[in-house]
């Protein structure tokens, strides 16, 4: 049964509207990615912040550098090896040292070193050093979201 003119344009039209709507949620759905890919990472660098402080303080920077959401610490313990001396010149009387390190989001490293600056020069016997370390790479999502303190984030998905 042969088609008349109408008939055919009109289904012509019809498929042309249904490609054109495909292909605008085909882009919708993949296209989409395409830019998310260009986009620059999100992902934050870590460094690895390292103090030196007196024993007897090393809970006490532990706690304050919590408030820098650094969520994960390990605690070394030591002993100067300086003379008596040479310590008495330094401003370090106490030899029992430890050394706290935490790994830090790269944005948040230098207003945890000024506050541990602060802590240095007004807490009573606090006095310490600290350094940060940029760290390469991380091997592992979870270890990474860990380290971040992306926990919160990744919940939130859920």
């Amino acid at each position: 049964m042969p088609e008349n003119k109408a008939d055919h344009k009109r289904k012509e039209s019809t498929g042309k509207k249904l490609r054109a709507a495909v292909k605008g949620r085909w882009r919708e759905r993949f296209g989409g990615r395409q830019k998310e890919a260009e986009k620059p990472s999100a992902l934050k660098k870590l460094k690895l912040l390292i103090a030196v402080v007196n024993r007897r303080k090393g809970e006490f920077y532990a706690d304050f550098l919590q408030s820098f959401e650094i969520n994960m610490q390990l605690f070394a313990h030591g002993e100067g090896t300086a003379s008596s001396e040479m310590r008495h010149m330094l401003g370090l009387e106490d030899e029992e040292k430890v050394v706290l390190f935490g790994f830090v989001r790269e944005d948040r490293a230098d207003a945890a070193l000024d506050g541990l600056e602060e802590k240095f020069r007004t807490v009573r016997g606090g006095k310490g050093i600290a350094y940060t370390v940029p760290l390469s790479s991380v091997v592992g999502v979870a270890i990474y979201s860990f380290l971040c303190n992306n926990r919160m984030k990744r919940e939130e998905k859920k």
